[in-house]
């Protein structure tokens, strides 16, 4: 079984939930990168530093925190899996990854975060594949 069937059929990935952006700023040190500030609805994660700019403050996305494991490392020439830990990212320790459909071996399309829209995907939740 190939890790692009695993995960698609997997149920939920540990440590990766719904979480919402409520601000967005530009990195101080970085021109392609954000700093994000989310909320799980009772938590704020702040600063998360992300390179994709498909998103805008309110929208709904996958949020890996320390301990994740990521299936796909886009910085990898093998894409090999790695567990997320906190990293200093151009100054600014970054307390989490918002994840790409790419990242989390649910599609080849790295080109921007997952962006949720589905009714069933609830601030707090642990991410699953079905809510895409």
């Amino acid at each position: 079984m190939n890790i692009f069937s695993w995960f698609k059929s997997s149920k939920a990935f540990d440590n990766i939930i719904v979480a919402k952006v409520t601000k967005v700023e530009k990195h101080p040190n970085a021109d392609r990168l954000r700093v994000i500030e989310l909320t799980d609805g009772q938590n704020t994660y702040s600063p998360v530093v992300c390179g994709a700019w498909n998103f805008e403050a309110g929208a709904v996305v996958p949020l890996a925190l320390p301990g994740a494991i990521i299936p796909h490392d886009n910085h990898d020439p093998e894409g090999k899996s790695f567990t997320l830990g906190k990293a200093k990212i151009r100054g600014i320790e970054s307390q989490g990854m918002i994840c790409s459909a790419k990242e989390l071996g649910l599609s080849e399309d790295g080109s921007g975060i997952i962006v949720l829209t589905h009714s069933q995907a609830h601030l707090g939740q642990t991410f699953n594949s079905k809510m895409i």
